[in-house]
C-alpha cells in the first residue's frame, strides 16, 4: 500500500520479487543495485541462513524522482522461496503496491514456478489482496542457460494468460533493469489513475517519460565479471552483502523494538496533537456556522463569543459592535463587566476604546507606552489580553478583547487559533453586512419604484390627455382647413369656367379667395406654431417687449377690421426673459388672437406686461361681453369646428383657443386665469422671475 509521508514529503512504493527458491530473486536485486549504484551509496541488506538462502528480506531502497513536490521512493524486498518459510513470505507481501514474479526458465522447475504462483495468489488472499487490483510483471529468468523453455511454456506450465513478462539472466544483469522500469512504471501510471493526478498533469505519457529517462543510463548494462558459458557460473560480486549471525540478528531485533517503541511514542503525540486540531476545528465550524445562522452582527459576536469559551476555559471575552463607527461592549462572556471597559480607574475605557479602535490584532503586554497603565487598572486575576478585530479590514463590524489568567499567558497555538478564528468568522460577517445592506437598497428601490411607478402612471395619463387633444386638435385641422380651400377651389373653377361673368363677378370672387387664403395661411401659422412649442428651452434671453411688439404688428389689420383700440402699457423698453423666442410669440399672439376674435366690434383693449421681483405678468383686458363661464373650460383645449361648444360669436379659423398657451406655461411653470369684470374680463399670465439678463 503507498505510504504518504508528508514530514519527509515522500511518497514510498513497495516491490516485492516473489517466486520458487533458486530462482534468482536475490540475484535480481543484486544485480540492479550493482547496475544502479556502482559507487555503493546505499546499502543491500539480506538476512540469510546458513545455506545462503534468504531466510527473511532482501532490502533495497531506491528513490525515483518526485510526483507533484513528493520524492518518489521504492523499497524493494525479496521473499525466501522455501515452502517452510510462507509466514514469512506472507508478511512480506503484506502492504506491496507491485510484485515481480521471478520465474524459472529451467524445464525441471516448470512445476515449482506453478506451485510458487499459487502460493503466491493464497498469500495475497489471506492478506486481503486483489491480484486484478496489482501490479504484476513476470520475469522469466535464467535466459542464458541452454536447454530452456520459451516464454510461452514457462506461462503454459503456470497457468497464466494476460500478465506482462520480460526475459532476464539475473546472474549477468540482462533484463533486471528493464524488468524493474517496466513495473515502476505501471504502478506510478496505475497510481496516479487512483488519486487523479491524471487530471493535474501526471498523466501515463508524462509518467513513461519520467521513468525512460530515470532508466536510460542503465539500460543494456551488465555485472561486472561475468563471463557468458554454457553452464551456471558464479561471479564474484563487488555489491557487499551484510549476513547477520545470532547475536546480530538479536541485536536488530532490539533496535527493531526500540524504534517501534519511538515510533509508538511519536504516534501517541501525533494523536493528541491530531485530537487538539480537531477538537479546534469543531469549535471553529461550530463559531462559522453559528454566525451564519445569526439575525444580525451583534447577534453572530454574542454567540460566537459564548462558543469559544466554551471551548476555551478560564478565558473571558467581551464582544464589541461597531456603532456610528465607534465600538460598544455588547455582551461579557466569562465575567460579570468587561475587566477594561469597565476597570474602576480613569482613562480605563479611553484606553480599551484607543485598543480597539488600532484595528488590529494586538497583545495589550506588548504596548510598551501604556503597559504600566493597563497593568495598573487591570484586575489583578487577568494576565494578557489580545483585542481582535473582526470584519471588514479598516472598518470592522465588531471586535473581541480576550482575557487569560494570570497563571496561564496565551500560548502561540492559542494565538494561532485566535488568528484562525479571526480568518473564519471575518468573512462571514462581512456577509451579513452585505445581505443587510442589500436588503436596506432592496427597500429603497420599491420605494422608488412605486414613487417612479406613480410617476409613469400620471405621466401615461398625461400622455393619454395629450394624445386626446392631439386627435382633436387633427380632426379639427382637417375640419377647418376643408372650408377655405373648398371656397378657393370653387371660386376659381367658377372664374375658369364662365368667362362671361369675370367682368361682372371678378371683383367679388377674388375678394373671397384672398381672404380665405388669408384664412388659411392664419390656420398654417397655427399649425406651425404648435410644431415649435414642442422644442425644449434652449437657455436664451428673449426681449419680451420686443416680441410683444411684433405680435401687435401682427393683429393690427385685424383690429382696425373690427374697430378695436389697443392700447399698451409696458414699464420698460425691453424686458429680458429666459425663453425660446418662439414661444413668447405663441403665448403672445394666441392671447391676443382669442381676444380680437372674441370681442365684439368697437370695443376696447387693453394689453399689460409688467414684472416684479418675483414675475413677469402680461395680462389683456378687453370691455366686450366676456367669455361665458360653462365654456370657459373648453377655451384651454383645441376647438373642434362649429361644435356646440364653440361660442357664438368665435371668429374663423383653427380654433386652438388657450390651448397653446397652456403647452407654453407648461415648459417655464407660468400659469393662466380668466378674471370677470365689469365689463368684459381680464386673461392673466404669470410667469416665473427669469434670471437677470447679463
Amino acid at each position: 500500500m503507498v505510504q504518504f509521508r508528508h514530514a519527509q514529503r515522500e511518497i514510498q512504493f513497495k516491490i516485492v520479487y516473489y517466486g520458487p527458491a533458486l530462482g534468482g530473486k536475490t540475484t535480481n536485486l543484486e544485480a540492479l543495485h550493482e547496475i544502479a549504484d556502482p559507487e555503493g551509496n546505499t546499502q543491500l541488506v539480506s538476512l540469510k541462513t546458513a545455506e545462503d538462502r534468504t531466510l527473511f528480506f532482501d532490502f533495497l531502497p531506491f528513490n525515483l524522482g518526485e510526483i507533484q513536490g513528493y520524492q518518489i521512493r521504492y523499497q524493494v524486498y525479496t521473499v525466501p522461496g522455501q515452502v517452510h518459510y510462507n509466514t514469512t513470505r506472507k508478511v512480506v507481501l503484506a502492504g506491496t503496491d507491485a510484485l515481480i514474479f521471478v520465474a524459472d526458465s529451467s524445464p525441471d522447475r516448470a512445476q515449482e514456478n506453478y506451485i510458487s504462483w499459487e502460493n503466491m495468489r493464497a498469500n495475497l488472499l489471506a492478506n486481503k489482496m486483489d491480484l486484478a487490483q496489482t501490479t504484476v510483471i513476470i520475469q522469466c529468468n535464467k535466459q542464458d542457460l541452454p536447454g530452456i523453455l520459451s516464454p510461452e511454456q514457462v506461462l503454459a506450465a503456470m497457468k497464466v494468460d494476460g500478465v506482462p513478462h520480460t526475459l532476464a539472466s539475473a546472474l549477468s544483469g540482462a533484463g533486471v533493469v528493464e524488468t524493474f522500469m517496466l513495473c515502476v512504471e505501471r504502478s506510478l501510471i496505475l497510481f496516479a489513475e487512483k488519486f487523479k493526478l491524471d487530471q493535474k498533469g501526471a498523466t501515463a505519457e508524462r509518467l513513461s517519460e519520467g521513468v525512460n529517462a530515470v532508466f536510460a543510463p542503465m539500460i543494456g548494462k551488465r555485472r561486472k565479471g561475468y563471463q557468458p558459458t554454457d553452464s551456471r557460473v558464479s561471479i564474484s560480486s563487488p555489491v557487499q552483502v551484510h549476513a547477520l549471525t545470532e547475536e546480530e540478528q538479536l541485536v536488530a531485533a532490539l533496535l527493531s523494538s526500540t524504534q517501534l517503541a519511538e515510533e509508538y511514542q511519536e504516534q501517541h503525540t501525533l494523536s493528541r496533537m491530531y485530537q487538539a486540531r480537531l477538537k479546534e476545528m469543531t469549535a471553529l465550524y461550530e463559531m462559522g456556522r453559528l454566525v451564519v445562522e445569526a439575525g444580525g452582527v451583534e447577534d453572530a459576536l454574542a454567540k460566537c463569543a459564548r462558543r469559544l469559551v466554551e471551548a476555551c476555559p478560564g478565558w473571558k471575552i467581551t464582544a464589541f459592535a461597531s456603532r456610528a463607527g465607534s465600538p460598544v461592549p455588547i455582551e461579557s462572556v466569562g465575567c460579570d463587566r468587561d475587566p477594561l471597559w469597565e476597570a474602576d480607574a480613569p482613562g480605563a475605557g479611553n484606553l480599551a476604546l484607543g485598543l480597539l479602535q488600532r484595528n488590529e490584532r494586538i497583545r495589550l503586554d506588548r504596548l510598551q507606552e501604556r503597559f504600566q497603565q493597563l497593568r495598573a487598572v487591570a484586575p489583578p486575576e487577568v494576565g494578557e489580553a489580545l483585542a481582535i478585530p473582526l470584519g471588514p479590514q479598516g472598518a470592522p463590524s465588531g471586535w473581541y478583547i480576550v482575557y487569560c489568567p494570570a497563571d496561564q499567558p496565551f500560548t502561540p497555538e492559542e494565538e494561532r487559533f485566535l488568528s484562525l478564528l479571526e480568518q473564519i468568522v471575518s468573512p462571514r460577517l462581512i456577509s451579513i453586512q452585505l445581505l443587510r445592506d442589500l436588503a436596506e437598497a432592496n427597500e429603497r428601490l420599491e420605494e422608488k419604484v412605486l414613487v417612479r411607478t406613480a410617476e409613469l402612471q400620471r405621466a401615461l395619463v398625461q400622455l393619454t390627455e395629450l394624445d386626446q387633444l392631439k386627435r382633436a386638435f387633427l380632426n379639427n385641422v382637417s375640419h377647418e382647413m376643408k372650408t377655405p380651400l373648398t371656397n378657393i377651389r370653387s371660386y376659381a373653377d367658377l372664374l375658369r369656367r364662365y368667362p362671361q361673368q369675370r367682368e361682372k363677378n371678378a371683383e367679388e370672387y377674388l375678394g373671397i379667395v384672398h381672404d380665405e387664403t388669408v384664412h388659411l395661411e392664419a390656420m398654417v401659422n397655427d399649425l406651425l406654431s404648435y410644431t415649435k412649442i414642442k422644442e425644449p428651452p434652449r437657455g436664451e434671453f428673449c426681449d419680451l417687449v420686443a416680441a410683444l411688439e411684433d405680435v401687435l404688428h401682427l393683429v393690427e389689420q385685424q383690429a382696425q377690421q373690427k374697430h378695436l383700440a389697443l392700447t399698451v402699457q409696458k414699464e420698460k423698453e425691453s424686458l429680458f426673459y429666459e425663453m425660446n423666442r418662439e414661444d413668447a410669440v405663441v403665448l403672445f399672439r394666441q392671447v391676443m388672437d382669442n381676444a380680437v376674435k372674441f370681442s365684439p366690434e368697437g370695443v376696447k383693449i387693453k394689453v399689460y406686461l409688467l414684472q416684479d421681483p418675483r414675475k413677469v405678468i402680461f395680462a389683456v383686458r378687453d370691455y366686450g361681453p366676456g367669455f361665458p363661464k360653462e365654456q370657459r373650460d373648453l377655451l384651454m383645449e383645441p376647438i373642434e369646428g362649429d361644435k356646440p361648444q364653440v361660442p357664438s360669436y368665435k371668429a374663423p379659423g383653427l380654433g386652438m383657443g388657450l390651448f397653446l398657451v397652456k403647452e407654453v406655461l407648461g415648459k417655464y411653470g407660468g400659469i393662466i386665469a380668466i378674471e370677470d369684470m365689469e365689463p368684459g374680463s381680464n386673461v392673466l399670465v404669470e410667469l416665473p422671475r427669469a434670471p437677470q439678463s447679463p
